[in-house]
């Protein structure tokens, strides 16, 4: 047996971790209201998508790759000697790539295919990934990485802050009632996956407000947990993450801190001034 682990973009994994391990990365894509298409990581960096939002037009559209990308990669595995492949994906309650892969894996032969709904996305996501391939260096076969993968999805959640709701309203991933309440009183936004899904979890009227507010909760979900790992997920504004990261270190020494940033398809959905802080009940390897 032969194991593979492949992904999507959005795990926001280093290009070392992606190399160091063979990590097998399904990229999604941004449009601009020019046309343009990029591809994530690969034809736009992180730096260079938030400028161009600055200047568009219309909030950038994302897309998921085809079912044809993924039975490429699948056959492409399967020449390579795999026999299965664990696949992590961002949650299925913002993306059809789970769905998508999950119907390729059934359409393709001589290779088992394992897919696995986040539910999340940005490196909590990746955290799964890494979690699945330290599993396999310990020999567990992948009916076992899966049930591990989703009792650790039990105990793992992310919160958010926006500047405003706009770009999660036009992209459909929060009502529009939603956000005109949040944006008509002014409100910094902090919202929370549940279930898959982004829901306002909180409104609070300053940023630092918010950003302590973000801290309390995530801290009060782990503090009965006897392993974390914490991923302090930056937007464009390095200062509330560096507050954050500080916060935690200062006040909160017993968690592993991982800090990571959002990339331009979860960036696209968020806008300027988005910001990210994920936990998994579980102690991830990072190197």
């Amino acid at each position: 047996m032969k194991i593979a682990v492949l992904t999507d973009s959005t795990s926001y994994l280093s290009q070392t971790l992606i190399d160091k391990y063979n990590i097998k990365v399904a990229p999604l894509s941004v449009t601009f209201d020019s046309g343009e298409n990029y591809v994530e990581n690969a034809s736009i960096s992180t730096d260079e998508f938030y400028e161009r939002m600055k200047t568009s037009a219309t909030i950038p559209t994302t897309s998921q790759p085809a079912i044809g990308d993924f039975l490429e990669n699948f056959e492409q595995l399967r020449e390579e000697g795999y026999t299965d492949v664990i696949c992590v994906f961002l949650s299925s309650g913002i993306s059809g790539c789970y769905q998508t892969a999950t119907q390729a894996g059934e359409m393709v032969s001589d290779i088992n295919v394992h897919t696995f709904d986040s539910k999340l996305a940005a490196m909590v996501e990746g955290g799964y990934v890494l979690k699945a391939i330290e599993m396999i260096e310990q020999g567990y076969e992948p009916k076992a990485i899966i049930e591990a993968l989703h009792a650790i999805r039990e105990v793992t959640g992310a919160v958010l802050m926006v500047d405003d709701l706009k770009n999660l309203q036009k992209s459909g991933r929060i009502t529009g009632a939603q956000a005109w309440i949040g944006t008509m009183l002014k409100m910094k936004p902090v919202l929370k996956f549940e279930d898959g899904k982004i829901v306002p979890d909180e409104k609070v009227r300053t940023k630092k407000r918010a950003l302590r507010k973000m801290v309390e909760k995530v801290i009060n979900e782990v503090k009965n947990l006897d392993e974390v790992t914490l991923f302090v997920i930056e937007g464009d504004i390095p200062e509330d993450s560096d507050w954050i990261q500080q916060e935690l270190e200062t006040n909160y020494p017993q968690y592993n801190i991982y800090r990571s940033s959002f990339g331009p398809v979860i960036a696209a959905h968020l806008g300027s001034g988005g910001i990210g802080l994920g936990y998994i009940g579980s102690t991830i390897r990072t190197d």
